[in-house]
Parts: structure tokens; sequence; C-alpha cells
């Protein structure tokens, strides 16, 4: 039965193919979305049209013109006005090789440039889910996924003994990019680890855009599923952010399998950003202590961070703080509803009644090993693991982000 099911496999995606390369042209050539954006601005327009020709004809033709013209004239206000008025504000750190770098980035010398439909946060955010709906969809990445064993500590205040075990097991999902048995890619490529967002999986980081990138510049990108992620829980440890301790497992393991590596980064998006600084921050501490078994990266970057996880979900507005809030239960506690609530009832009706998403983050401190969200935040927050950072990080924030408001006092911890 498994031999008629790959082979009836194999044709299938044989028959697929020409689709798949049209989807591909479609979504990651430039002319290509040029004729799909176009396509769907038609779909728009007639649409409109149906619906205008509803109305008497003189009324019709008014409203048909008011609206032709103010979308027109709004968009290309709001458009010139990013395109002209658009600047980078830049906080860097005195070192002379962060300066060298800097000064070699020319994208970070000068404005956004974005496309006509991204003009504002708000307007690019639709089409851009849909967008990367539609590429994990039709054009998913083939990624060789390997299923790794992570043991968690009962007590995350406590050092690992008799009365506090690694009892905490539970399975993430490492998704290598390409294959490491693929012969067209060399097994000793610089090699990124990818911490996805929120509800976040490997197909859509978010997006799959960054991936394809890297690939095309000679880097292997290995996703971390974090637990929860990619499969159920099968142990009632869930960090919404990540835990340090299943990062520094699965580093030592990346070692074991990539050998050859010239190196390894490490990027994190938005939720996933979290883990960089957190988890670097205490391993560089170690290094500087004499800890030449600490995991140490090249360089880091975290794309639309949150930094206080204190306050990070209070910028949400609507309609994505209920967006957010409803896939995250969904994802994370309905789907696990068995394992987290035999472990601590009380503490999953809390979360479940939670009316945003920092709320929940309060509640849910006891499945990530903590006793109380303050002991969570005193062993978690990154802006106190920040100042320890000694390896190059990038962090990148967008001023008209629907989600994550940078601030002074938030780049202040960083930088």
């Amino acid at each position: 039965f498994l031999h008629i099911s790959n082979f009836s496999a194999m044709i299938l995606r044989t028959e697929l193919k020409p689709l798949r390369c049209f989807w591909h042209f479609l979504l990651h050539d430039s002319l290509g979305r040029l004729l799909l954006g176009s396509f769907l601005l038609g779909i728009v327009y007639f649409a409109t049209s149906f619906l205008l020709s509803l109305l008497p004809g003189h009324i019709s033709a008014v409203l048909g013109r008011a609206v032709a013209y103010g979308a027109l004239g709004v968009s290309l206000f709001l458009y010139t006005s990013i395109r002209g008025f658009g600047k980078v504000d830049g906080y860097i750190g005195t070192g002379e090789e962060l300066q060298r770098v800097f000064r070699g980035m020319r994208t970070a010398q000068r404005a956004p440039r974005p496309p006509f439909w991204a003009y504002g946060g708000n307007v690019q955010f639709m089409p851009w889910m849909v967008y990367n709906l539609f590429s994990a969809t039709f054009q998913a990445l083939d990624f060789e996924k390997q299923r790794f064993t992570v043991k968690g500590l009962q007590d995350k205040t406590q050092p690992e003994s008799k009365t506090n075990p690694r009892s905490m097991e539970d399975e993430v999902i490492l998704n290598f990019f390409p294959k490491t048995s693929s012969s067209d890619f060399p097994l000793d490529a610089p090699t990124i680890v990818v911490e996805p967002g929120l509800t976040c999986t490997a197909q859509d980081v978010p997006g799959s855009s960054f991936l394809r990138r890297a690939v095309d510049r000679g880097f292997r990108v290995v996703v971390i599923e974090r637990r929860g992620h990619g499969a159920p829980l099968r142990a009632p440890r869930w960090n919404l952010f990540g835990d340090s301790d299943d990062t520094e497992q699965i580093y030592e393991m990346l070692q074991e399998r990539l050998p050859d590596a010239v190196g390894f980064f490490w990027i994190g998006f938005s939720s996933g950003s979290k883990l960089p600084i957190e988890a670097q921050g205490k391993f560089d501490a170690r290094r500087e202590k004499g800890d030449g078994k600490a995991p140490s990266f090249v360089a880091m970057a975290c794309i639309c961070p949150g930094y206080n996880l204190e306050t990070c979900f209070q910028g949400f507005k609507f309609p994505y703080r209920q967006m957010c809030l409803s896939s995250t239960k969904s994802k994370f506690l309905m789907e696990n509803e068995v394992v987290l609530r035999k472990f601590n009832p009380e503490a999953y009706e809390k979360a479940m009644e939670a009316q945003d998403l920092q709320e929940l983050l309060l509640h849910v401190a006891p499945f990530a090993g903590y006793s109380s969200g303050k002991e969570y935040f005193e062993h978690e927050n990154p802006v106190l693991y920040a100042p320890q950072v000694r390896t190059p990080c990038l962090i990148i924030n967008a001023m008209d982000d629907p989600l994550t408001v940078p601030t002074t006092r938030g780049w202040s911890y960083f930088c």
C-alpha cells in the first residue's frame, strides 16, 4: 500500500508541475505579481460596477465617479506621502564592526520604497495575508522535516536536580530547506535558524519570501516549529514565546547534524524575536564567564519585536487584537485542552476567559514552568537580558506596524 501511495503521489506531483510553475510565476515573479494584482483589481472594478448598476442611472453615474476619483486620490496621496516623507531612524551600537556592517547596508540608508498596494500598515496587511495563504497553498516549500525530542525542567526557576528533573518531554519539528540530502546544495552552507511568529508554521513564518531569498543567496534555512506549533502537545509545557532551554538542545543537535556549516545565524519574526534576545543574552553571559559550550551565533536579526513582554500586546488594536487572541486560543489552548487542563485547570480556565493576549500571557505562566506571571517576566523578559547580548544583532521595526508599535523607550533597552 505504501508503494502504491508513493507512486500515486509521484504521478500527481508530475501532473501538477505545470500548475506549480504557473503559481510560482504569479506569486514570486515581479511581472506575475503585477498580472495577479491587475486581475484582482479588475474583479473589484467589475464587482463595484455591478453594484452601482443596480442604482438609478443618475445616482449610479455620480456615485461611480466619486468612488473612482476618491479611491485614486486617497491612494496617490498616501503613497506619495510615504515615498516622499518616509524616513529611517537608526540606533547603532558603538562597535566598529557594527558601524562597518551598517555602512554597507544600502537599504538602511534610505526611506522605505514599498509597492503601490503597501503604502499603509492597515492597507497592506490583508493583501499580504492573502498572498501568504496563496503562496503556502500553491507554492509550498519542500522541507525536510525532523522531529526532535526536547526535555524541560519541571520548575524553571530552579536548577536541575533529583527533585527537579527534566521530565517535561515533547517534540519540536525542524524544517530544513533545502533538504540535507540534496546534492545541489552544499552541506557546509551557512545556516539560518528561523523562529516563526505567534501562531505561524514553517510555510508561513509569516510568509516565505525571506526563506526563498535566503536560499537564493546561498544560505540553508532551518525553521523551528516550537512546542505546539507543528504538532499537538504531549506534555503540559508550553511557552508562547519559546523556551531557551529547548533552543540550546536544538542548537547542539544542529551542530551534530550540520558539522560542516561555516556558521549559524539566528532570526526571529514578531513574537519569535523574543528568543534571540533573551536566550542569546543568557548564552553570551555564560560564554563571558568561560562556558565554551553555550550556543554561539555569527549574528542575529529580530523583525518587528515587541520588546517588553509586560506590555508588548497592549498596542494591538481592532480587529487584530481579536484575531490574534482567537487564533492563539484555538491553536494552543483548545487543541491541547486535555493535556493543559489536566495539569492546571484553573490556569487553563483563566486563559480561555482572557479578553486580550496580555491577560492571557499572565495566566499561562504555569504552563511555561513558572508559578506566576511576575515570575515568568523575571526569567523570560528579553529587555532584562538585552544588555548582556554580545552577538551582533539587527532589529527592524516599522513605524506604521498595526500590531507592534516601537517606541524610543523600547529601543533604549536594546541599544
